[in-house]
């Protein structure tokens, strides 16, 4: 026989095929004639009944051939371990078998494939799931288990959770598995309904297993969903995966999860280098959580780290967490950092306490300066209803601070507030004026600044212990808050003000123009100290009640000033006007009268008392018009009208002086008329001219007038003066 001839080896190739063809046949005819529908569905029913749940087959039970030989299972329905509960029905079920160990006689099955499976899976009070007793190795049997593939389609999943009540539903879920026993690779789909919302699943990652232990080197999993709130969101993770069958432990490594969404436009990601987890806990030494959000024209960033953080039944808990947070709105931008242990439990209560907490507030609104705050309390939260709960103490650039704040919603949140602040020296961030007077502060001429306003949605109580605009100073200010994008608004104001008390109200609108509005009302104030630190005027002294109702608009506070409208009261008692002496100047006529035919400034150690005066200003595009001032006392009776203006700070105003006739027998029906001219904070006096010689035309006539009133002479004075 020659061993290189061409046909012998066509030969034995031939036998052999037809050989192996042969077995084949018989082993199939041999598979097909020996299987027992009856028994199969009895091994198969029976597989279970050690762990008490009941395996029941109403459908048929058929052999296959292509691609390789098995089982196709109708209508499997399995039970709870208490023998009556379901727990997952199949519609079909399909396992193939492995070729050489049936030709001995063994059946290993292979693959698996499930269609139309509804299953229900149920977290006891107790953290365990209802599924846990199917992951224990299982006694031998018939059927042996050494998957190579997977295969399940249309599947149904409802999970209840008995710890936090929380219901989610997984609906058209596949899973498909190939190459089990060497290098895997696994595709996961599905759609998720929690509640109203729907979020669509995927995962892919390759994989080896080794016995019970699984190697994921690399895994992507994705979640995609919608809503009205938060448009198109999508939420990422990668990383890591360890996974042993036989202990339920994982570990991962690298894992990084993100967020975004469209609507605001954010993006936020956890990084966590090692985490470790079973089925009841999830633990890692640490973690950082970092993002974005851009809302209209608001910009939030946050970064947290957070050290031995632990996820159980219980909820989550981290033993320190450090976190930065800012805020900015174009130029205005505010900036946190927080310190606190976490608790968040049932994964809806968060607690952080104790708590500390320093702020910086920086705005165009306080030119000169920033807003620093040390804080130190403790912070709550409901998060199934979107609140959380702030109460802080501390100081304020260094003036004492307590605030409680609650926060309703998170994407356009509405916060309730109570503030109380030792000192409030607003001098320190206003614009820097060369005067010291709180009305200098009305000469800048910049824009406001009004854009955070389309963020603030605040109402609550203010308290300041002392408030300083310049050298104005208010005490015991105590006011309800409410500020929205339209308006801020202070209702119920009191205060204690220069010996006296305020009450009333005042409010910004945010119109097409800025309007002011201010209704205030004051008794018992102290005038001189308050005119000289308002306006450096210091010509009036006593201590009296006063009426404020005005109104301005404006993009400035010089726009302000000068469109001051209303109407301003005052009535004093026991006081005097500084820097004249009227009854001197009565006293020392004509020759008084000489002295003052010119201007004649002020002199500081001069005063006129007085037991009453009053007088009402109308305000017109910031000019003060009075026409009923009058002053009473017991020398001399005074009436006076004119105006103040404001928006070139200088005064136009006229007197008419009358000695009071008892005083000053001789001058009855003298009328002594005076104007007031000049700056405000400096006005000159002199002799009216104008009045006195009113009525007459002709120069010869005023002149004759002016020498008739100058000429008169007065003897007596005073009571008993000669």
């Amino acid at each position: 026989m020659k061993w290189n001839s061409g046909r012998l080896w066509l030969k034995i190739a031939v036998y052999t095929l037809l050989s192996v063809a042969l077995l084949f046949a018989a082993v199939l005819t041999l598979f097909f004639t020996r299987f027992d529908a009856d028994s199969a569905r009895h091994n198969l029913e029976q597989s279970l009944a050690d762990t008490g749940r009941k395996l029941t087959i109403s459908g048929s039970i058929s052999p296959m051939l292509f691609p390789s030989p098995g089982l196709k299972i109708g209508k499997l329905h399995i039970t709870e371990q208490d023998g009556n509960t379901r727990f997952a029905d199949i519609d079909t079920a399909e396992a193939r078998l492995a070729w050489l160990p049936l030709m001995f006689g063994r059946l290993e099955i292979t693959h698996i494939a499930l269609k139309d499976t509804q299953l229900t899976v149920l977290r006891q009070t107790d953290g365990k799931l209802n599924f846990s007793d199917l992951l224990r190795a299982r006694p031998s049997s018939k059927f042996l288990f050494n998957l190579d593939s997977i295969a399940i389609t249309g599947t149904r999943l409802e999970y209840q959770d008995r710890v936090n009540g929380q219901v989610l539903h997984l609906a058209e879920a596949s899973l498909q598995a190939d190459s089990l026993r060497s290098s895997a690779e696994m595709q996961f789909g599905g759609r998720l309904q929690s509640g109203k919302r729907l979020v669509n699943l995927s995962l892919s990652a390759p994989f080896t297993r080794n016995d019970d232990q699984i190697d994921i080197p690399q895994f992507e999993a994705t979640a995609s969903s919608s809503s009205d709130e938060l448009g198109e969101i999508r939420a990422t993770a990668t990383g890591k995966l360890q996974l042993n069958l036989a202990t339920l432990l994982a570990q991962a490594q690298d894992l990084k999860v993100s967020v975004d969404t469209s609507r605001p436009k954010s993006h936020s990601e956890a990084l966590i280098p090692a985490i470790t987890a079973s089925l009841s806990e999830l633990s890692t030494p640490s973690a950082t959580l970092s993002g974005t959000v851009s809302y209209e024209r608001t910009q939030y960033h946050f970064s947290s780290h957070l050290s031995a953080l632990q996820l159980n039944q219980g909820g989550v808990f981290a033993e320190t967490t450090q976190s930065d947070f800012s805020w900015a709105v174009g130029k205005h931008s505010l900036n946190m950092a927080l310190k606190a242990p976490l608790k968040l439990t049932q994964f809806t209560q968060l607690s952080m306490a104790p708590l500390t907490l320093s702020a910086r507030l920086k705005t165009p609104v306080l030119p000169r300066g920033q807003l620093q705050a040390a804080l130190s309390g403790e912070l709550e939260g409901d998060l199934p209803e979107s609140r959380l709960k702030l109460r802080v103490a501390g100081e304020l650039d260094g003036a004492k601070l307590a605030s409680t704040i609650t926060q309703h919603g998170f994407l356009a949140p509405r916060h309730e507030v109570t503030l109380s602040v030792g000192k409030l020296d607003l001098n320190r961030y206003l614009p820097e004026q060369k005067a010291e007077q709180a009305v200098a502060l009305f000469h800048n001429a910049k824009p406001f600044q009004l854009a955070w306003m389309d963020f603030v949605n605040v109402q609550g109580k203010v308290t300041i212990g002392e408030l300083a605009v310049g050298n104005f100073r208010v005490n015991g200010i105590n006011a309800d808050v409410k500020s929205t994008p339209e308006s801020l608004q202070l209702e119920n104001l009191t205060a204690n003000i220069y010996e006296g008390h305020l009450t009333g109200s005042a409010a910004l609108f945010r119109e097409a123009t800025p309007r002011l509005s201010v209704k205030q009302q004051l008794t018992g104030m102290q005038i001189r100290p308050l005119m000289l630190d308002l306006f450096d005027f210091n010509r009036v002294e006593g201590a009296g009640n006063g009426w404020v109702q005005i109104e301005a608009r404006g993009e400035s506070l010089r726009a302000l000033r000068n469109t001051l409208s209303g109407s301003v009261a005052v009535r004093l008692e026991r006081g005097a006007l500084t820097g004249i002496d009227l009854v001197a100047a009565l006293r020392d006529l004509p020759g008084e009268s000489q002295r003052w035919s010119g201007p004649v400034n002020a002199a500081p150690d001069q005063k006129t008392t007085f037991s009453a005066l009053s007088a009402k200003f109308e305000l017109n595009d910031g000019i003060a018009r009075n026409q009923d001032m009058q002053l009473a006392s017991s020398f001399v009776n005074v009436n006076g009208s004119g105006k103040f203006d404001l928006t070139q700070s200088i005064v136009d105003y006229t007197l008419d002086v009358k000695g009071n006739p008892t005083a000053f027998a001789r001058l009855a029906g003298i009328s002594i008329p005076l104007k007031i001219t000049g700056p405000i904070n400096q006005p000159v006096y002199s002799l009216d001219f104008n009045a006195m010689v009113k009525g007459k035309k002709t120069e010869a006539e005023k002149q004759e007038a002016l020498k008739s009133e100058l000429g008169k002479q007065i003897t007596t004075i005073l009571p008993g003066s000669k």
